[in-house]
């Protein structure tokens, strides 16, 4: 049976992890607090863009045309650069693996993430670059990333491109999925052709990356997004298992006391007694 004393020292080492969980749930409500309201504005501009993907998607599509089919396919992988976020990123990379293992043609594969990063080394799964962004990621990281996409889209060396995340749906819930940058299909009809200056062909080309960099910049700050939600979460459940471990060493810490003083009470009650008899 455990001591007082022992007790005492198991509720002190509870109390820091109580200290410790409690400031990181802090910092991680803050930061999710920033993600979500980075990726609600964003998302507004997104879908404009993506709209317009999907109006003139043919048109864009030519901007880059995949020139290789028999090249291998470009994966592209998203993942959270920490770790306590809860089954984040174990359930991505068993999806990513599970996709590896049925794709027929040979693949080509960038990362992004350092727990992506390891996870790749740790398997010994060839990768041709690795990107590392910042909790909150920049446009302009993205752009870096698209721009080796562009080259090797350009130099026929793969034949489609696609995307492993952690799709969002809420902040208990992420679901890896695949995704294509690519949409192969003739597009929404908008009826009446509205008017291009100086003309369609010149807008198209103008604007074709930017439209690819806004599609792929939301699936990136979509990842972010869930590893802080997961990270919170994960966080908040750390915090309440230590505060109702605490309390129930209060409780046996009170309930040894308690019958510590009442055997010590018995023992007076009887030491006297005999006394008493005497």
């Amino acid at each position: 049976m455990p001591t007082i004393q022992n007790l005492k020292k198991k509720l002190q080492v509870i109390h820091s992890t109580r200290k410790i969980t409690q400031a990181m749930k802090t910092a991680s409500t803050v930061k999710f607090s920033k993600m979500a309201t980075l990726y609600s504005d964003y998302a507004k501009y997104e879908e404009q863009c993506n709209r317009i993907y999907q109006v003139y998607r043919k048109d864009f599509n030519a901007v880059l045309s995949l020139k290789n089919p028999d090249a291998p396919v470009l994966y592209i992988l998203l993942s959270s650069n920490r770790g306590m976020c809860g089954s984040f990123n174990t359930e991505l990379f068993s999806f990513f693996e599970s996709i590896l293992r049925k794709e027929k043609k040979s693949s080509v594969v960038i990362c992004c993430g350092k727990k992506g990063k390891e996870f790749l080394d740790n398997k010994k799964i060839s990768y041709k670059d690795a990107y590392i962004f910042e909790d909150v990621p920049g446009y302009s990281d993205v752009y870096e990333l698209f721009g080796q996409i562009k080259e090797l889209i350009q130099n026929g060396d793969v034949s489609d491109v696609k995307i492993v995340h952690p799709q969002y749906t809420n902040m208990m819930k992420q679901t890896p999925v695949s995704s294509d940058l690519f949409v192969f299909d003739e597009g929404v009809s908008v009826g009446e052709e509205p008017l291009f200056f100086p003309d369609k062909q010149a807008v198209i080309l103008g604007t074709a990356e930017k439209i690819f960099v806004s599609i792929l910049y939301k699936k990136v700050l979509e990842t972010a997004l869930g590893a802080q939600a997961a990270t919170l979460t994960t966080m908040r459940s750390a915090y309440d298992t230590a505060c109702e471990y605490s309390a129930q060493l209060e409780t046996q810490i009170n309930r040894k006391r308690q019958s510590q003083v009442t055997a010590d009470v018995i023992e007076i009650s009887s030491e006297y007694s005999m006394k008493e008899g005497e």
